[in-house]
């Protein structure tokens, strides 16, 4: 009761004062793989408004059947923007600077739906309900900070490995991610030596190298990944400790001389052996 007498005394203060200066800010936290808080892009949309005290859904969201005056339970809540986010609405928009923060100012009163529609280089967040002004302990607060909740992507590691000897290969390798099986739609290039740490920004994807270590012949292998209920699996197999071997087949050329990834040292050898050849030959003559 206190504070819906605060809200009926802070909507007279406006009357008297003509002033909106209600604001909605986000701030990013750091990720735990230090990823760009910069770019990331917010859908801000009113979905009720506050009159006399009391929130007044828009004509748009009547059809939630819920009374945003009485309190709401966590799992409510969570069911609200889930409903929400499949809303076809059209909003203020919050872009993050370098420093992961961004505002919007002159906010009416009411309550607010804020959706993460570009995370861009960012971590995974969900949806949220905000209002405006809202209670910060006794305090009615004007401008409202928000901190996303945010978590980080299933993470995969790819280690190479000599598919006779076991070793692991420390050598440069690539591999390129696709939206389908035939590899033509490519969706990101990864890079590394002998080891990648790819993060699963997709739930499903197609995985294939595209340059080999030296000294080592190409896979035409593809890897179907996937991530459920925070696992990796690959081609339907659970990656235990999201950690993959990948194995390559060493290069031989013909000559039974084992190729080390640099052709220049067997054609010197080549070389040699043909000069010598002919400095024999013409000291016997």
């Amino acid at each position: 009761m206190v504070k819906k007498i605060g809200l009926i005394i802070l909507m007279l203060m406006a009357c008297v004062l003509p002033i909106n200066a209600n604001s909605i800010s986000v701030e990013l936290q750091d990720s735990v793989d230090e990823l760009s808080k910069e770019n990331v892009e917010f859908s801000v949309v009113q979905v009720a408004k506050l009159v006399d005290g009391f929130y007044v859904l828009n004509e748009e969201f009547q059809d939630l059947d819920v009374d945003f005056n009485t309190e709401l339970l966590a799992e409510e809540v969570e069911a609200i923007c889930t409903k929400l986010s499949g809303y076809s609405m059209v909003g203020q928009t919050l872009v993050t600077d370098e420093e992961g923060k961004a505002v919007l100012e002159d906010v009416e009163e009411g309550l607010y739906f804020i959706d993460p529609v570009n995370i861009h280089e960012y971590e995974r967040m969900s949806p949220m309900l905000v209002s405006v002004p809202e209670w910060d302990g006794d305090t009615l607060n004007c401008d409202v900070v928000l901190y996303p909740k945010h978590r980080p992507f299933e993470k995969l590691i790819i280690k190479k490995i000599d598919r006779d000897s076991k070793d692991e290969i420390l050598d440069s390798v690539e591999f390129t991610s696709y939206k389908d099986k035939d590899c033509t739609e490519s969706l990101k290039t990864f890079k590394g030596n002998g080891t990648l740490s790819i993060l699963m920004r997709e739930d499903k994807m197609y995985l294939k190298e595209t340059k080999a270590p030296n000294g080592y012949e190409k896979s035409d292998q593809v890897l179907f990944v996937e991530v459920k209920e925070d696992e990796i699996f690959i081609d339907g197999k659970k990656v235990e400790n999201h950690e993959f071997l990948f194995e390559n087949k060493k290069i031989h050329v013909p000559t039974g001389i084992e190729y080390h990834g640099n052709i220049y040292v067997t054609l010197g050898l080549i070389a040699l052996v043909i000069i010598l050849h002919l400095i024999n030959k013409k000291l016997r003559k």
